[in-house]
């Protein structure tokens, strides 16, 4: 399912995916669980969701551990999101002590034929594979199959945490290769092609602009994977790939995945 919100954002349900509606290119994934967040206040629209249904429905039905400071970090998250897709009101209202409503001021309507005209990777969790909706130039597709590479993996990671599937597959550090840059505060950052030494510093700048400006922080226990394109590294428009996951004994065990495209260094 497909929503425009607001006449200013789309909303994808299928994948997380959130867009302004003037810029097609500049998409962003939500995590698995954000996306069942966002779903499920959107889909009780105006009506207050107690704090206990949200934590039971969308963390503990799925076999995941639940807090109050987790939603509320969530929220957080999505109203952030919505802000930077254009919606500077607030879609999502705090009820103290109680719980959360998705404002019934904000216009929403479903869109059943979903356009397809814009990049999005959409994790096909049955196969394990990446459908891509749109045609790349060639000179992209070294970037995506390294990017697709770990948006599987962390999807991956985060399926099998989400459902607790009786299974001994684990998804490891090493099935996918990284390449150290720097750390970040206390964070190692590795990116997924190797690291021309002329553009070392730069790419360094490059990811600090980038998680200080959407305020991303580094959380115990978590790494960085990271990737901007060539062409941006030339000064012109390009796409940037940070996700910051959290492992435990060499194994992935979620990622917050964020992804711009169209994306143009100040000069």
């Amino acid at each position: 399912m497909e929503y425009l919100i607001n006449s200013q954002v789309r909303y994808r349900t299928d994948d997380g995916a959130i867009w302004p509606v003037r810029d097609d290119e500049s998409v962003i994934i939500l995590t698995i669980t954000m996306n069942r967040l966002l779903v499920y206040l959107l889909e009780r629209q105006g009506q207050v969701v107690k704090r206990d249904e949200l934590l039971n429905n969308v963390w503990d039905l799925h076999g995941l551990r639940s807090s109050s400071h987790t939603l509320n970090k969530y929220i957080s998250e999505i109203r952030k999101h919505f802000m930077r897709a254009g919606i500077h009101h607030e879609c999502i209202t705090t009820i103290p002590r109680v719980g959360f409503v998705f404002n019934s001021d904000v216009e929403v309507i479903a869109i059943d034929n979903a356009e397809n005209n814009i990049h999005s990777d959409t994790i096909n969790a049955a196969v394990g594979t990446v459908l891509t909706h749109s045609i790349q130039p060639l000179r992209y597709k070294a970037w995506y199959a390294a990017i697709t590479l770990f948006i599987i993996i962390c999807s991956t990671a985060l399926i099998i945490s989400g459902n607790r599937l009786k299974s001994k597959t684990n998804v490891k550090l090493q099935d996918a290769p990284v390449y150290f840059l720097f750390n970040y505060q206390t964070c190692p950052v590795y990116t997924t092609q190797k690291n021309s030494a002329s553009f070392l510093e730069q790419k360094k700048k490059v990811f600090l602009d980038l998680v200080n400006v959407n305020k991303i922080e580094c959380l115990n226990g978590t790494s960085f994977l990271y990737q901007a394109s060539d062409s941006y590294m030339y000064g012109s428009k390009g796409r940037i790939f940070i996700s910051r996951c959290t492992s435990k004994k060499n194994k992935y065990l979620s990622c917050l995945n964020n992804y711009w495209t169209g994306y143009e260094q100040n000069q």
